[in-house]
């Protein structure tokens, strides 16, 4: 279920205390997720910001102005969810080493250096930590129905494939 708790950012509503996923058109605030993640049980958060950059477009040499990003929001939130949910349960199969989840995406325009996706996540180890938000990623990128334009300098733009291909993880 969505929660809008403002007409820029969706909420998926659970009752999961530690999983926080959400979407937003506002800039991304590391310091939120920071917070959420933090717990006293903790060793480390572990925080992974994706960011758009301004390569050329190795078909046509192009050099990326920005990225909008559209999604279906009651579907991306569901999907956002259950990624993070089974990196927890996967993480914490043998130990309790995944404390709290934080996933936030953004949409609409993204400019260059702005953050389009933030993760965070607090585990008792960093080694723990850096293999669940790897593991995390990699689920959001496959199956989150979250669409990508990149838009070039020249004028023209170029929407890019889910990644649906990518091996399940």
């Amino acid at each position: 279920m969505i929660q809008n708790s403002s007409q820029t950012r969706w909420v998926y509503d659970h009752d999961t205390p530690n999983i926080r996923v959400l979407l937003t058109t506002d800039p991304l605030s590391i310091q939120e997720a920071i917070d959420f993640a933090k717990t006293p049980l903790a060793g480390a958060v572990v925080t992974f910001n994706g960011i758009t950059r301004a390569d050329p477009n190795p078909s046509n040499t192009a050099v990326v102005k920005a990225l909008v990003y559209e999604a279906h929001k009651a579907l991306a939130l569901r999907s956002l969810f259950q990624a993070a949910a089974q990196t927890f349960a996967r993480f914490n199969q043998l130990e309790h080493c995944i404390h709290r989840i934080f996933v936030v995406h953004r949409l609409g325009e993204v400019g260059i250096m702005e953050d389009s996706i933030l993760i965070a996540l607090s585990s008792s180890h960093r080694q723990e930590g850096w293999a669940a938000a790897e593991y995390l990623l990699e689920l959001i990128k496959a199956k989150t129905e979250i669409w990508k334009n990149e838009v070039y300098e020249d004028g023209h733009s170029e929407w890019k494939a889910n990644q649906t291909q990518r091996k399940a993880v």
